[in-house]
C-alpha cells in the first residue's frame, strides 16, 4: 500500500505546484494509510477510498500552504475529526504551533496515536466543545490563526471561531458550493462578532468539484456572551 500511497500523495502535490522535501511526503502518506486504515474504527471522514481521501480531504487542507505558507505562528483547528486540515498543513509546516480541537473522543484518541506514529512535534490535542475553549482563560482570544474544515454553516462557525481568535488573527473557513451563499447570511453576524472578510479564494479538486476558502480578519474584540452555551450556536444560529 505504501507505494501506491506515496505515488498519489506525489502526484497530489505536484497538481498544488507545492514543494515538498521526501520526509514530509513520506508522513503525508503515512497519515493517509492512518485516516484510511482508522475508517474501519471510526468515521474520520466522508471518503471511503485512499484515493479519495488523497484527492480531495487531503488536496483541499493542503491548498492553505499555497496562501499562507511558510507558517510560524500559533494555529487551532477547529473541528478537527481526523485531522483535517491541521495535520497536513503541520506537515508542510513544521514550525507552526498547532492545536487539534474535537468534542468527539474516539476522534482524539485517533489524532493522539497519528501524532505520535508521525513523529510529530509542537502539537497539543484538546478534547471539549468549540463553546467551552471560547470562555476559556489562556485561549479565548489567544490565537495568530484559526482553521476549520466542513464543521458548521457559516453563521455557526463564525460564534464558535471569532471568540478564539485574537484581535489582527485570522480565521481560513473552508466551505464548498454554497459557500457565497453562507458568507451573504452572515455578513451581519460577521461584524456583531468583531470580524470582516478580507479575501476569498475559489479552487477546484482534481475530481472538478469547487471549493472556497474565506479569509477572516478578526478587527474587533468578541462580546464576552460568545459563543452561547453548548448547543445553542447550532440550534439557534445567529443572524
Amino acid at each position: 500500500m505504501y507505494h501506491y500511497t506515496h505515488g498519489l500523495m506525489e502526484g497530489c502535490l505536484k497538481m498544488l505546484s507545492l514543494p515538498a522535501k521526501e520526509e514530509q511526503v513520506n508522513e503525508l502518506s503515512l497519515y493517509a494509510d492512518l485516516l484510511y486504515e482508522g475508517l474501519s474504527k471510526v468515521r474520520l471522514t466522508g471518503e471511503t477510498s485512499l484515493k479519495s481521501i488523497i484527492e480531495k480531504q487531503i488536496f483541499d487542507s493542503l491548498y492553505l500552504c499555497k496562501l499562507i505558507r511558510p507558517c510560524r505562528e500559533k494555529l487551532i483547528d477547529l473541528g478537527t475529526g481526523g485531522g483535517l486540515p491541521g495535520i497536513p498543513l503541520k506537515i508542510l509546516m513544521p514550525d507552526c504551533y498547532l492545536i487539534l480541537l474535537d468534542s468527539n473522543r474516539k476522534k482524539t484518541q485517533f489524532l493522539e496515536e497519528a501524532v505520535i506514529k508521525l513523529g510529530l512535534k509542537k502539537v497539543e490535542i484538546i478534547n471539549d466543545r468549540a463553546e467551552v475553549v471560547g470562555h476559556t482563560p489562556g485561549m479565548r482570544e489567544q490565537f495568530d490563526l484559526l482553521v476549520s474544515k466542513a464543521v458548521a454553516k457559516m453563521n455557526v462557525l463564525l460564534e464558535l471561531s471569532l471568540p478564539l481568535i485574537r484581535p489582527g488573527g485570522k480565521a481560513y473557513l473552508y466551505k464548498g458550493p454554497l459557500g457565497e451563499e453562507e458568507a451573504r447570511e452572515a455578513e451581519n453576524v460577521l461584524e456583531m462578532l468583531g470580524g470582516a472578510i478580507s479575501n476569498q479564494w475559489n479552487y477546484t479538486l482534481p475530481g472538478g468539484e469547487t471549493r472556497l476558502i474565506y479569509e477572516i480578519i478578526k478587527i474587533g474584540s468578541t462580546p464576552e456572551i460568545y459563543p452561547r452555551r453548548t448547543g445553542i450556536p447550532a440550534k439557534r444560529p445567529l443572524k
